[in-house]
Order: structure tokens, then C-alpha cells, then sequence
């Protein structure tokens, strides 16, 4: 299928930013040794830059499609590509752990509004005749970025300064700015949706306040008496969250009547059990070869990025999975394989080959993505098509969510091990603190095996004969 020249420009103009917000969100896991000696501060209190953009995109993605909406998709698009520029030039030329967390939280802002108004372009701009393809041109080069990211991040951050991890993103920014004023129009919907501020407002706030105090539990950088303000505000703001949705049922920002449907169900709890188990390895594996082995960002980053490729493998693959065993058997025996492979990865030692390192990580991804091929299209199998917009919200807001906590997590087991074995993460002890929090990792995901018991055999059945 032979496109129009504007509709190539504007693939290359979607695909670029997809590109760069997905690379943005691994290339800062391998420079964390780095920044840490910059910032004069523990490696593992690095986990604020990482998780404060996971929360800021889980807490903007809902709004992304009213903005869209209300203001037009060229509007919001381009907002978004300046906000994220703007941010990544403060990121780079950040002097501490919290102004850099702020600026990462200001880059989620922007990556919240960027990639799901470049899906809503994408979609208006092609029509159903177009969109598979299109679709597999726009997106198979973005699934690059999380490949790229360690290997980018490592080299860069080897051979010149960490800093660069960040202003690498103007070249791009400014050249996708450019094309977006130039080859996109600013769509504007005929009927436009009202907002849900005060569900906006709760949520944004529980949700923040939550991942704060989480984070900040057995750490000495927030006060405690700060940390259970927060966590009492959170857990308020939620509760208050939840009553306002029940109320405003499908208007609310966030449609929890959609739990009602029992694969949506199972699919979410899905998906945060394996984003929780998952998420935050790619954060401990670069710290482990680093800190633990002395190996270079880029040595880091090349053993960490079979990982990424098993994933890509396997998210080709994955359709003739799902229609040859069903999503049952797929979300039942996937965990399995990540389980062995977190295992694996728990045995890693300064003496393990870089070939048992490298399938290790590559049976993780591959694993990984077979769940979540499987848990994403089971969420929508019974869900009405005109509730996929609030699935859609829903379901990103708690896998982004979900992610945050998971590095939260894998910083609290590693430091709660180190503090019980006596040592620091830089003794030769301190290996022990990785294999233990890998250990509890491996043992989480199994409970994904526990929450497939709640399907039935035939659920999911019609869209696994479809796969392909």
C-alpha cells in the first residue's frame, strides 16, 4: 500500500515521538550509577527520577483524550512535544535528586499528552483501510526505543556525560515540532466531553500522595511525619475517589462500573501482579552490574538489552499463541516461564557468563510480553466498544501506576536485605540483597497463576480465533 507523501511525514512525525517517549523511559535506568556519584547520594534513592515520570503519566494519560478533544489534537500534540522538550533540557541540567525528579515528572506530563493524542492522529488521520498498516509502520520502529534505550543510555553515559541521556531529545523534539505545525491539522471533536475535574483532582491526588509515601518508607529523605501526612491524604483522597465514582458512574475520569465485567477484571489484577513482579528489574539489573560487578554503563546496558529483544520476539509471536492454547492456558503457564527466568536472573554472580546473563534477560521479556499479549486483550474481550476509551484510561493508568510501585518495591526488599545482612550495596556481601529481592520478586508472580483460575476455559474465545 503506497501512502500519500503527507501521510508518510506524518508516520515519520508519530512514530519519531513514540520513538523518543518510549526510549526516554529505559535510557535513564543504566546512567543511575552515574548520576548518583553526580548527585553525591545513595544509587538507590535514584528510584524518585524513575518513578516520579511512571506517576506523572498515570496520573495525565485519563485527561489526554478530553484535552485532545477540547483544544484539538495539533494543539495538545504540539503542547505536549514542547512540554517534554522543555523538561528533558531541565533534566539534563539538573543538580539534585529532587530537581531532577521534578523534571521528570514534568517529562511524564508531557509523554501523557504525547502518546495517546499520536494513537488518536494516527486514527483519525487513517482510515480503517490504512490503519493496520499504518499502525505497523508508526509503531514497529517506537518498539525500538525501549532496545535502544540501555545501549544509547550506556554509550552515552561511558563516553561522555550523563547529561546527554537527556538532550538527546531536542534534535528530535524540535524536528517533530516543526512537521507537526506543518503536516497535522487540529482536529477538534463536534461533541465534546466534560471534563471530570474533581475526579481528576482526587485521584491525581491520592495517587501522587500514595507513590510518595510508598517510596519514602525506609528512607530518611522525607521526614516520617511528612510520609504519614501523605499516606493519610492519599488514602482519603481515594476513598473519597471511589464515592465519586460510583456516583458519576461512566462521566467519572476513571469508570470503575467497568470492574463489574469479570475479564476486565482478571485481566487488571493481571496486569498489576506482572508490572509489579517485572517492572522494576530493568531499574536493579544496571545497579547489580554496576555496583556489584564494576562493569561500564555500556556493558550494562548491552547485557540488560536481550531483555527488550526477547520482548519484541515474542510480541510477534504472540497472536498464534493465544489462538492455539487460548488465553487460559496462556495466562496460566506464561508466569511460569517468567518465574524461572527471575530465578535465574537471582543466581547471577560476578562469575556468570554474559551468555547466561543474556538469556536470562531474554527469556524474561520474551515470557513477559506472552502475559501481557495476553492479560491486554483479555480486559477488552466483553467490554462494550463504546466503554474501550474508559478501559483504555483505566487500564494505562494502573500498569503505569503499578510500574512506579514495582521500582518502589525492589528499593525497599533491597535495602530491607541489606539492612538485615549488615552491609552496604557495594560489599561483596551485598550480592546476597539482589538475589533475595529477585527471589520475592519470582515468588509474586505466581500469583497471576491464582488469578487465572477466575477464567473459564471458552473466555476470550472469539478474539483468540482472530488472532493471527
Amino acid at each position: 500500500m503506497n501512502f500519500p507523501v503527507n501521510k508518510k511525514i506524518i508516520m515519520w512525525i508519530l512514530s519519531s515521538v513514540l520513538f523518543m517517549e518510549m526510549m526516554d523511559s529505559t535510557i535513564i535506568n543504566t546512567a543511575i550509577p552515574e548520576i548518583a556519584k553526580s548527585f553525591q547520594t545513595y544509587p538507590v534513592n535514584l528510584k524518585l527520577a524513575v518513578t516520579s515520570y511512571l506517576i506523572s503519566l498515570a496520573i495525565f494519560i485519563p485527561i489526554s483524550g478530553w484535552a485532545a478533544d477540547t483544544y484539538g489534537t495539533k494543539t495538545v500534540f504540539s503542547t505536549a512535544i514542547i512540554i517534554f522538550t522543555i523538561s528533558s533540557i531541565f533534566c539534563g541540567f539538573s543538580n539534585s535528586l529532587i530537581e531532577l525528579s521534578i523534571f521528570r515528572a514534568l517529562q511524564g506530563f508531557g509523554g501523557a499528552m504525547m502518546t495517546p493524542v499520536a494513537r488518536l492522529i494516527m486514527v483519525r488521520v487513517f482510515p480503517p483501510s490504512e490503519l493496520v498498516k499504518a499502525t505497523m509502520y508508526i509503531f514497529l520502529p517506537a518498539l525500538l526505543g525501549p532496545v535502544l534505550g540501555p545501549l544509547i543510555g550506556g554509550l552515552i553515559t561511558t563516553y561522555t556525560n550523563w547529561r546527554w541521556i537527556f538532550f538527546i531529545n531536542i534534535p528530535i523534539g524540535l524536528c517533530a515540532l516543526y512537521f507537526t505545525q506543518k503536516y497535522i491539522e487540529n482536529e477538534i471533536a463536534e461533541h465534546k466531553t466534560k471534563a471530570d475535574i474533581i475526579g481528576f483532582l482526587l485521584i491525581g491526588t491520592s495517587l501522587s500522595c500514595l507513590a510518595l509515601a510508598i517510596e519514602s518508607i525506609g528512607e530518611s529523605i522525607i521526614p516520617s511525619y511528612i510520609i504519614k501526612v501523605m499516606s493519610s491524604i492519599g488514602i482519603i483522597t481515594f476513598i473519597m475517589f471511589i464515592f465519586h465514582a460510583i456516583q458519576y458512574k461512566e462521566n467519572s475520569i476513571l469508570n470503575l462500573q467497568l470492574f463489574k465485567y469479570r475479564t476486565f477484571k482478571i485481566g487488571v489484577i493481571g496486569n498489576i501482579i506482572a508490572y509489579i513482579s517485572t517492572a522494576g528489574v530493568a531499574f536493579l539489573l544496571p545497579l547489580m552490574f554496576q555496583i556489584q560487578f564494576g562493569m561500564t554503563p555500556l556493558k550494562s546496558g548491552l547485557l540488560i538489552s536481550p531483555m527488550a529483544i526477547g520482548a519484541m520476539v515474542m510480541r510477534g509471536i504472540s497472536p498464534q499463541f493465544i489462538k492455539k492454547f487460548g488465553f487460559k492456558k496462556v495466562i496460566f503457564f506464561a508466569p511460569i516461564g517468567i518465574f524461572f527466568s527471575l530465578i535465574s536472573i537471582g543466581f547471577i554472580t560476578r562469575e556468570s557468563s554474559y551468555i547466561y546473563i543474556c538469556i536470562c534477560c531474554f527469556f524474561l521479556g520474551f515470557f513477559n510480553i506472552l502475559l501481557m499479549s495476553s492479560n491486554g486483550p483479555m480486559i477488552y474481550v466483553d467490554i462494550p466498544k463504546n466503554k474501550s476509551a474508559n478501559a483504555t484510561s483505566l487500564d494505562i493508568t494502573i500498569r503505569q501506576f503499578s510500574a512506579g510501585l514495582s521500582v518502589g518495591l525492589v528499593s525497599f526488599l533491597l535495602i530491607t536485605f541489606l539492612d538485615n545482612l549488615k552491609t552496604n550495596i557495594h560489599s561483596e556481601e551485598g550480592i546476597k540483597s539482589f538475589h533475595y529481592t529477585f527471589f520475592i520478586l519470582s515468588g509474586i508472580i505466581l500469583l497471576q497463576i491464582i488469578a487465572s483460575f477466575g477464567l473459564k476455559k471458552n473466555d476470550g474465545e472469539e478474539a483468540s480465533r482472530g488472532a493471527s
